[in-house]
């Protein structure tokens, strides 16, 4: 028995210590182990420049998968007669010339990326003068409960406090540990997490397609 007590009593001080170690690199604070993979990341156009419409897709990705995610939104809106900028949110610096906008994040912590609340907060005045949808991109909290409703208004309150847009959506998301620091494939074993890709492509297109009337 006091074998057994003092394992537990270890692995609770090494699970404390990466999470701890977890806490500061994603506060920006580089530690052993911490390192990501190269990742790319989506930056494409699409749709003629005479178009009426032109909309930007941006948004905040850890890992890569919702930029794919904002990819498909793009290239839909193109589809239905747009043209489109797609971009990781953090290479936009100028928003003028758009006549809508998509703004998108993967959730972290359970609230969005901060580089897609500030850059909304940044950008607010702009925003609130064209049509402007959110998506958010997330493994948790993906069925219709109420508590899973609670759970994904809680990711997106700090950026409704801000601006409340005209269309959102939640979409599952992909989780590949291939792209994450190693502290992270550590947390995501010790939570028995695997490797999925849950994104419906489907309903993604159905939204980008919906959305589309509100940007004309």
């Amino acid at each position: 028995m006091q074998n057994s007590t003092i394992s537990r009593r270890r692995l609770l001080i090494a699970t404390g210590g990466v999470l701890a170690a977890s806490t500061l690199m994603c506060g920006g604070v580089t530690v052993w182990g911490s390192q990501m993979p190269t990742i790319e990341y989506v930056q494409t156009s699409c749709g003629k420049e005479t178009d009426m419409r032109k909309v930007l897709v941006a948004y905040a990705s850890k890992c890569g998968s919702t930029g794919e995610v904002a990819q498909a939104i793009g290239a839909a809106l193109c589809a239905n007669g747009a043209s489109v900028d797609v971009r990781r949110i953090e290479e936009v610096t100028d928003v003028t010339g758009y006549d809508a906008f998509v703004i998108g994040s993967a959730i972290r912590m359970g609230n969005w990326l901060p580089q897609a609340k500030n850059f909304v907060e940044r950008n607010v005045a702009r925003l609130r003068a064209a049509p402007t949808a959110f998506f958010t991109v997330h493994m948790l909290n993906t069925d219709e409960s109420e508590a899973s409703k609670a759970a994904r208004a809680a990711y997106v309150a700090p950026v409704h406090a801000i601006l409340e847009p005209q269309s959102e959506a939640f979409f599952a998301g992909k989780l590949d540990m291939s792209k994450m620091s190693f502290l992270d494939r550590m947390i995501c074993k010790m939570m028995k997490a695997r490797d999925e890709d849950r994104r419906d492509w489907h309903a993604i297109a159905a939204w980008a397609q919906q959305v589309l009337p509100a940007t004309a």
